[in-house]
């Protein structure tokens, strides 16, 4: 990297000074239990609301309901999103948040009012947790029945909605009406009034009157974007009302909702040196020397940091050559490879620990056999100080699945729920078994069979990358075998093709223990930004003793001059400006424009 030196004495400048702006970069918190029996996975709305933030290099927080009880951890966020639909709270119904205390509710109030954006519907906090209806007798929830009453900026009323229809009238994203009169629930709570300071981003339209349908209202120092029904922020492929595209719209609209009218914006991008995507190659064991020596020979040539997930199902001459590949390190893959959603308490715990002092080492990443993980083994990976996993594969061709931005896992199993710092980093969805398993069968694997499956793996590669990967700047996790794609220079062509179409994409080659440490990194990353009539000035604020290398923050433009006591670079990558610097606790830089 070419390193630049600003001049480090003080200059006097003439300023028109403006009026200032005094901000930070917002990060996002979403109160969920998790979905699909606890074992990690997430609803796809979550899943979008990850992908499209991360766009904006904005991190998002997954938190069960507890933190609403602990107002102190609320400061740490400047946008909340509370759904109460199915599929969000899993854990049982009373985890449902439409069943709130009055202490919830307060603390949500106060933590708006003290300036964050709170994302939510209609019926949050609609029952207390006696499961009784805060609605009155006019059954109307008001400010006086309803703590969120003034935040939200409404008095709602239970109407019949059958034959409505939600009509965008300021949100600029929805071209054709939204819940309308095919859509499945007809009773719902409607705005019947609206407080001062209130928007009215789209209608509820009937025959012969309107009502309000999204608001946004200014309460205090903060806003309450409200929705009728939270399925508008679920994907329309899993039951929900908005398309792929108007998620991200919307996502960007609260995004900058988030944040004061900027005549500079500054914005982050998560990966290293203005990387706009990761790539992280990725093998579980199993073949023999010769395949194994391919894989070798195929990381060394290309310089690719590469994990191996590993049981001590490995012969002694592979072991050896595998620990000496200093391109390659080792995580847990268990012990006795077994489905870990038959293991008890104590047979989950076993695993990790023969495995671990059969290898003789601390690992910190896993994938679970079959990649199939379990409540218990999510519960261990935690309590035994492992940073990731990589089992829940992402797919979102088919259908949505699994996410390209990493996210910590939350975990429930029956009245249990449980938020990990452990991090989900998720997979490609089709391995190389997927494509040439043929392999595995008695008659011979014919050179012909092996280009035909060779030439669909590729294609499934490159759409993945294209299609998955890309348009989110998000991480593509390779899962491969030795045994599969190492099982001939044919059946390997395909990862060798995919990555010298990378080296063309502007992709961060690293290994998944990089991309885990350096999001954790993100994760308590605070930046303070001060905006004058032709400067920035950026204060970040880390933990003692923690640097983030090559950090990049999106500019609006070529900036005139930079004051910094680091390092830095000015880069160019596809039409936008970066600057590239070393980030620790108290960095500082002065951008002129």
């Amino acid at each position: 990297m070419k390193q630049l030196y600003s001049i480090l004495f003080v200059v006097a400048f003439s300023l028109n000074i403006g009026a200032q702006i005094n901000y930070h970069l917002p990060k996002v918190l979403f109160v969920t239990t998790g979905a699909d029996a606890g074992r990690g996975t997430i609803s796809d709305g979550i899943v979008s609301a990850l992908q499209s933030f991360n766009k904006n290099g904005v991190f998002v927080r997954l938190e069960n309901r507890k933190i609403l009880l602990e107002p102190k951890r609320l400061t740490a966020y400047d946008v909340m999103f509370i759904p109460t639909i199915a599929g969000y709270h899993d854990a049982g119904k009373k985890y449902g948040l439409t069943f709130m205390s009055d202490i919830e509710l307060k603390n949500i109030n106060d933590w708006i009012r003290n300036g964050g954006l709170l994302v939510t519907d209609v019926n949050i906090g609609r029952n207390n947790m006696d499961e009784k209806d805060r609605i009155s007798d006019k059954k109307e929830l008001n400010a006086n029945n309803w703590i969120l009453g003034k935040a939200l900026g409404v008095t709602l009323r239970e109407i019949n909605t059958e034959n409505w229809q939600v009509i965008d009238t300021g949100m600029r994203i929805f071209k054709y009406p939204i819940l309308n009169k095919n859509h499945k629930h007809h009773w719902r709570l409607v705005p019947v009034v609206t407080e001062k300071n209130t928007e009215i981003w789209a209608l509820w339209q009937t025959e012969t009157k309107t009502y309000p349908a999204i608001t946004l209202h200014r309460y205090g120092k903060g806003k309450v974007l409200l929705l009728p029904d939270f399925y508008m922020l679920h994907p329309i492929e899993d039951g929900g009302l908005t398309t792929d595209n108007e998620l991200q719209k919307i996502y960007n609209l609260i995004y900058q909702k988030a944040l004061p009218d900027r005549k500079y914006p500054i914005d982050i991008l998560p990966w290293k040196n203005a990387h706009t995507t990761v790539y992280c190659q990725t093998f579980d064991d199993g073949g023999n020397l010769k395949q194994y020596r391919r894989i070798f020979d195929f990381v060394n040539r290309n310089h690719l940091p590469t994990v191996f997930f590993v049981t001590p199902n490995i012969e002694p001459n592979i072991k050896n050559e595998l620990q000496k590949q200093k391109l390659i390190s080792l995580q847990g893959h268990s012990y006795s490879h077994p489905d870990f959603r038959k293991l008890n308490y104590e047979q989950t715990y076993q695993e990790f620990f023969k495995n671990g002092t059969y290898w003789n080492k601390q690992f910190t990443g896993f994938r679970f056999p079959y990649v199939s993980n379990s409540f218990w083994g999510m519960y261990w990976l935690e309590q035994l100080g492992f940073v990731y996993d990589t089992s829940i594969a992402a797919n979102n061709m088919d259908f949505v699945r699994g996410s390209v931005v990493p996210y910590n896992i939350p975990i429930f199993k029956d009245d249990y729920y449980l938020t990990l710092n452990l991090l989900e980093i998720s997979q490609i969805y089709h391995s190389d078994w997927f494509f040439y398993q043929k392999s595995l069968k008695n008659e011979i694997y014919t050179q012909t069979q092996q280009q035909i499956d060779a030439q669909a793996f590729q294609t499934y590669l490159h759409q993945y990358f294209d299609q998955v990967v890309k348009p989110y700047n998000g991480v593509m996790v390779y899962l491969g075998h030795p045994m599969y794609a190492g099982y001939s220079e044919i059946t390997l062509q395909p990862l060798q093709n995919l990555i010298n179409y990378l080296k063309t994409q502007n992709v961060w080659f690293a290994s998944v223990n990089e991309v885990a440490k350096r999001w954790n990194l993100l994760r308590d990353l605070r930046i303070r930004i001060v905006e004058n009539n032709n400067y920035v000035n950026l204060k970040f604020d880390l933990p003692k003793r923690q640097i983030l290398k090559a950090f990049s923050v999106v500019l609006p433009q070529k900036p005139v001059n930079i004051i910094a006591r680091e390092p830095y670079q000015i880069k160019q990558v596809e039409g936008k400006y970066f600057l590239i610097m070393d980030i620790k606790s108290n960095t500082e830089v002065k951008l002129f424009f």
